[in-house]
């Protein structure tokens, strides 16, 4: 007031000047179009994802408008993927329906259903006084499998002879039951009377013939969903881990000529497909597969194998996929698996966790550390107890890292095909 009393004319002129501004804020307004009215977009990411792997998201934004026009654009990705760069950026599209587009990357680390949302887009109007927001519907579905370019790689490295880059090593079939089955490069190791001279003179190099067993095999994955493989390692459930390297050993024994089933089951059994050989069969797997998840329920290992040995009386290699986490457990996995021994042979697959195995390796500087290494020591002396039980009773064991696993199942695997003992 006493401001107003000694300047009144002052307070004219800003009267005058917040009547212009809101005027041409009002004008502003009125003069900017909604954007979905002149804005489009479009959201491109592949249909099927693979579990585990940085995959690129692509937001291409389009104007109807006869001017460019800054906008700030935000994706909305599931909330369980990770990122990496930024989902909201500023992004300059021009007139003429030429696309601008910016991009970030995203990864799932759980299999399933996933659905990303709608696009929120906000630009200034023209005299860059007022916001207009808007939520472009931009809604889409996508599969996150399990980790297929495993199998793309594995029958890459087979056809120039190279598995050992994978870490599989080549299984020599014993005896004389075999048959050609393709030729090859020459790699280090093959044997000297394997050579094809013939198609060494024709294609100026080395080149092997390469056979395989004659007699199509059973192999049965067995996939225990139950709380033991709900435990997370690098991120991902231990389920998921075993997911890739089950749909992996189905495509190895496919294209070795063996015929592939899988049951999945906890305290239920929740999927059945009875062994086949097909490429087919491979993706029924995966599809049986993509969207399972771990329960906080109890196995009931006994029933399960009880239900195997109902369905499929057929001689197989049953590739059982669980955990020894506990005592518990691994004794009634010890208690049921007689059922399946009286006709198949069996191979426990169990993946060990790295944080452990580097926590009872590690040497304690703190007092809470002491304690851990010791809790970390015992959990892998009852794990080693559990595998030396499954051992002696007959039972063919792979324990190893995520990292590892799949290869070392596939060297068992072909170990067991070598030496006839499925």
């Amino acid at each position: 007031m006493l401001f107003v009393y000694f300047a009144p004319w002052l307070l004219a002129v800003v009267l005058a000047y917040d009547a212009l501004l809101a005027a041409a804020a009002i004008a502003d307004f009125l003069t900017s179009p909604r954007p979905e009215t002149f804005l489009s977009v479009e959201r491109r990411v592949d249909e099927k994802l693979s579990l585990g792997l940085r995959q690129p998201v692509v937001v291409e934004l389009r104007s109807r408008g006869n001017r460019a026009v800054e906008v700030i654009a935000r994706d909305e990705p599931p909330d369980r993927f990770t990122l990496e760069g930024q989902t909201q950026q500023n992004v300059v599209v021009p007139p003429g329906n030429i696309p601008a587009q910016f991009s970030y990357y995203v990864q799932a680390h759980a299999k399933g259903d996933y659905v990303f949302g709608d696009v929120f887009v906000q630009y200034l109007g023209a005299l860059g006084l007022v916001a207009r927001m808007s939520r472009l519907p931009a809604p889409q579905s996508v599969k996150v499998y399990p980790n297929m370019l495993e199998m793309a790689k594995y029958e890459m490295l087979a056809r120039r002879g190279r598995l050992m880059q994978l870490g599989i090593r080549s299984a020599k079939v014993r005896g004389g039951g075999s048959e050609f089955e393709s030729l090859r490069e020459y790699v280090t190791g093959d044997e000297y009377k394997k050579i094809d001279w013939s198609a060494t003179a024709r294609r100026g190099k080395l080149i092997s013939r390469q056979y395989e067993a004659e007699r199509s095999q059973n192999v049965v994955l067995l996939l225990d969903t139950g709380r033991t493989m709900l435990q997370p390692i690098q991120k991902m459930a231990k389920l998921d881990f075993v997911v890739n390297t089950a749909l992996m050993l189905a495509y190895v024994a496919v294209s070795s000529d063996d015929k592939v089933g899988l049951m999945a089951f906890d305290a239920e059994v929740r999927t059945f497909l009875p062994p086949a050989k097909s490429n087919a069969q491979v993706y029924q797997i995966m599809e049986r597969l993509y969207n399972l998840e771990a329960r906080l329920v109890e196995t009931d290992y006994q029933a399960a194998f009880q239900e195997l040995a109902t369905r499929w009386r057929r001689r197989s290699l049953i590739v059982l996929f669980s955990d020894l986490v506990d005592p518990d457990s691994s004794s009634q996995i010890l208690n049921a698996v007689s059922i399946l021994e009286e006709r198949h042979r069996v191979v426990c697959v169990t993946v060990s966790d790295p944080n452990i195995i580097a926590a009872a390796a590690a040497v304690p500087e703190e007092s809470h550390q002491v304690y851990t290494k010791a809790v970390a020591t015992q959990v892998l002396h009852e794990r080693r107890q559990a595998i030396q039980a499954l051992k002696r009773r007959g039972v063919w064991t792979v324990d190893s890292t995520p990292e590892n696993l799949s290869a070392d199942l596939i060297n068992r695997y072909l170990e067991l095909k070598a030496k006839s003992l499925i």
